[in-house]
């Protein structure tokens, strides 16, 4: 093969896989039409043969009855009689009368030994039946009715004897050719072809109109650029790094990009698990600005957590109809907000240089023992700062199974020790393993109710020992966890919305309102409840109550999701 002759055999390979993918309106309308057109066949072929066999039914017995008849006629009878002594009977013109008055093709008599007295033509009179189903009406008496062929073709025969005093003289058959049949059969059931049409007319023509509509609807985009169009969309939206939510007309939210669930709820759902949910859920302030808004735009400033964010509303708009509103969250951090932002981590830096200074000193003090040989005074010193902590991790490792969890309240025995305040684990602690979709939920939960107890305690130490003890179990049928400590309590003022994104009662600096908030929607997924009381002795206690049945439920569930 010359060089053009590849050159044209690759453009045209190259022509063929560029071939574009047939369009929507040309594939719908072939699919739907292939799909109706194929039932409406299967239908009709159905009901067709279900009418033909009726037919055919109907005419055979209409012929045997008519058999019947004629075989009674006095003048068959006579002829019959006659033939069965003399050769050479016919009686042709009188069947023949009686045949044009009826719609069967033939009707023939023949004597008691098959001669045939009539036929439709003259010279088959006097020359022998053809066919085996005579036999039994002569040998016999029997009437029937069967399909079979003839000197004249295939057709419906019926027979009928002729009978004489007991005796079988001869007999009638009378029939009606294949092809008279479907000619009668069409006849009568025409009009039944003719609806099969119009509904496949009516069918094509509602399916071009869906289409019209389909396309008018998609504004004229193909679907493989419709799903193009969305995934661009869905990654240019969660690409933008400013927090923007979309609701419906009834605050619903309809879409929300990665950042937003960032601030909204510290990450703690999945973005699709917002959507749908009510925005006053997680918002409450903000949801109630925009049922005040009364369709318009709106732009202000939230507080979410510790920081402000300057929000922007959007109606959207179709036509003179209201949609729903599109929210942009924009960080609102002045000067004074960085200043404090320096100043905790600034204090924190200090915190940790305090006590790494603390610990060098506590180094160089059991040096300085063990260089003077005081060894006794040495592992007495070391006895005395390891024995609060060798005591929690006993009690840890005795009654916690679960390793997120152990790992937590060891963890936070640490940072109540750097904050000076005392740590107490309950000694009925019990607390089996669990999946870990769920393990990382109840250690989440713990984190920030000790979080929030430690600091409780340690602000309040002027007034009372800082002090926080923590319960856990799950010897009943319910997982119990319990963080008290010796704070001061919640502000009555706010005590009603403390579950509340954003509502805190720590000091501005310290303050982020999500820990409570967070604990409370981890409880709610786990179908459980949340409470906190002061109790007598001046404690905050908050208890968290979840039924084992629930936290099976939603290990099944999570465990059905990961495949």
């Amino acid at each position: 093969m010359n060089d053009s002759g590849v050159v044209a055999r690759i453009s045209a390979l190259l022509t063929f896989n560029r071939k574009r993918p047939m369009k929507l309106k040309r594939h719908f309308i072939t699919s739907i039409l292939l799909a109706t057109a194929w039932m409406l066949t299967l239908m009709s072929f159905t009901v067709f043969h279900l009418l033909k066999t009726t037919h055919d039914e109907s005419l055979e017995q209409r012929s045997l009855e008519m058999a019947s008849i004629i075989a009674l006629d006095p003048v068959v009878i006579n002829a019959v009689q006659e033939a069965n002594q003399h050769s050479g009977v016919s009686i042709r013109p009188y069947i023949e009368s009686l045949r044009e008055q009826t719609e069967v093709t033939f009707i023939v008599v023949v004597n008691k030994y098959g001669i045939r007295l009539s036929h439709p033509e003259l010279d088959r009179v006097g020359q022998k039946f053809v066919g085996e189903d005579l036999q039994p009406v002569l040998q016999h008496g029997t009437k029937l009715s069967n399909y079979a062929i003839g000197s004249l073709g295939k057709a419906i025969r019926s027979f009928a004897p002729v009978i004489v005093d007991g005796k079988v003289e001869g007999a009638v058959c009378v029939g009606i050719l294949n092809e008279e049949v479907a000619h009668l059969f069409i006849q009568q059931h025409s009009q039944l072809l003719i609806v099969v049409l119009m509904v496949l007319l009516m069918a094509i023509m509602l399916i071009i109109s869906l289409l019209s509509k389909l396309k008018r609807t998609m504004q004229d985009l193909e679907p493989e650029t419709v799903v193009n169009m969305f995934l661009e969309h869905k990654r240019i939206f969660n690409a933008i790094r400013d927090p923007i939510v979309s609701v419906d007309k009834s605050l619903k939210i309809t879409a929300i990009n990665d950042i937003a669930t960032k601030i909204i709820a510290m990450g703690s759902m999945a973005a699709q698990e917002y959507i749908n949910q009510p925005l006053s859920r997680f918002a409450s302030g903000l949801s109630k600005i925009i049922e005040s808004g009364t369709g318009n735009e709106y732009t202000g400033t939230i507080r979410l957590g510790k920081l402000d964010y300057r929000v922007f509303i959007y109606p959207l708009q179709s036509g003179a109809e209201q949609q729903g509103y599109v929210i942009i969250f924009m960080s609102d951090m002045q000067l004074n907000e960085l200043k404090k932002e320096l100043i905790y981590y600034k204090n924190y830096a200090e915190l940790l240089r305090s006590k790494t200074h603390e610990y060098s000193n506590k180094l160089n003090v059991l040096s300085g023992m063990l260089q003077l040989q005081h060894y006794d005074d040495a592992i007495e010193f070391i006895d005395r700062e390891s024995k609060g902590h060798q005591r929690i991790i006993g009690n840890i490792v005795r009654s916690i199974q679960n390793s997120t969890v152990a790992s937590l309240l060891l963890a936070k025995y640490n940072k109540a020790a750097e904050a000076g305040v005392k740590y107490l684990l309950d000694e009925d602690n019990m607390l089996q393993d669990y999946s870990k979709p769920v393990s990382e939920k109840l250690a989440t939960i713990l984190a920030n109710l000790i979080d929030n107890a430690i600091l409780a305690a340690g602000n309040n130490k002027h007034n009372a020992a800082p002090t926080v003890q923590i319960y856990v179990s799950d010897r009943s049928q319910h997982v119990i966890l319990e963080v008290q400590d010796s704070g001061a309590g919640i502000a009555p003022e706010i005590a009603a919305h403390i579950l509340d994104f954003g509502v805190s009662s720590k000091d501005e600096q310290e303050q982020t309102g999500v820990g409570l908030y967070l604990v409370n929607e981890l409880v709610t997924q786990l179908n459980g409840s949340i409470d906190w009381e002061r109790t007598e002795d001046n404690t905050t206690l908050f208890s968290i109550y979840l039924d084992k049945g629930e936290i099976k439920r939603y290990e099944e569930e999570s465990h059905y999701h990961d495949y």
